[in-house]
């Protein structure tokens, strides 16, 4: 499947300012996204503001704002699009989290939460070991 928009799968969020790219939005991100969360998404639950650097053409450097969204949200936003470029980046959003969810992918997420568990546990034993 080729990557549409990059994903956090750690974290289960993408960049607001990839999606809005990624959706051709003619609005300038800041006010689009403003809209956006007058659809009843919460910072916290459904988002989180980020402030990030850059360079300017100029080589200046410049602070900007970004959100990182649940793929819920970034979904419902794709819906209330209504455009092909929309529909594109539901679709991809849907087919991640399908594969995602499989038996397999399952069983490898809670295999790598037990083999950082048994770390944590191995690395805790040698210290008591240490102590006595």
């Amino acid at each position: 499947m080729e990557e549409i928009l990059k994903v956090d799968y750690d974290k289960q969020t993408v960049s607001a300012r990839d999606l809005h790219e990624r959706l051709n939005i003619g609005t300038q991100y800041t006010k689009w996204f403003e809209r956006m969360t007058e659809y009843g998404f919460d910072e916290g639950a459904d988002y989180e503001t980020i402030s990030q650097k850059r360079l300017t053409a100029q080589g200046n450097e410049t602070t900007y704002t970004n959100h990182y969204i649940s793929l819920d949200m970034a979904k419902q936003i794709c819906m209330i699009q209504r455009t092909p470029e929309g529909k594109e980046c539901r679709q991809y959003l849907i087919d991640l989290e399908k594969a995602w969810n499989t038996p397999e992918q399952v069983m490898a997420r809670a295999l790598k939460v037990a083999d950082a568990k048994i770390k944590e546990l191995t690395h805790s034993n040698i210290r008591l070991e240490q102590k006595v």
